[in-house]
């Protein structure tokens, strides 16, 4: 399945905020909604991928049809 990451998407600018302060790059957000431990939280409907030194809470859209997954940031966090 093939990832793609909308970095256009109105929410995506507190992410970006997020990454700049904490020094983490679009490569390795890539990283850690491909390779990170990944979470569900039921009260907001939003993945979280825990991975390395951070973890990126996402919204996450699957078409099976065009065999694509979407993803959505919604903020950074860096672990303790």
């Amino acid at each position: 399945m093939q990832l793609k990451i909308n970095w256009e998407h109105k929410r995506v600018k507190h992410a970006i905020e997020r990454m700049w302060l904490r020094g983490i790059s679009v490569k390795d957000v890539e990283e850690a909604v491909n390779k990170g431990k990944r979470v569900f939280q039921r009260e907001t409907q939003l993945m979280h991928s825990y991975y390395k030194r951070f973890s990126v809470v996402y919204d996450e859209k699957i078409y099976p049809k065009s065999n694509i997954r979407k993803i959505f940031p919604v903020t950074v966090k860096k672990l303790a």
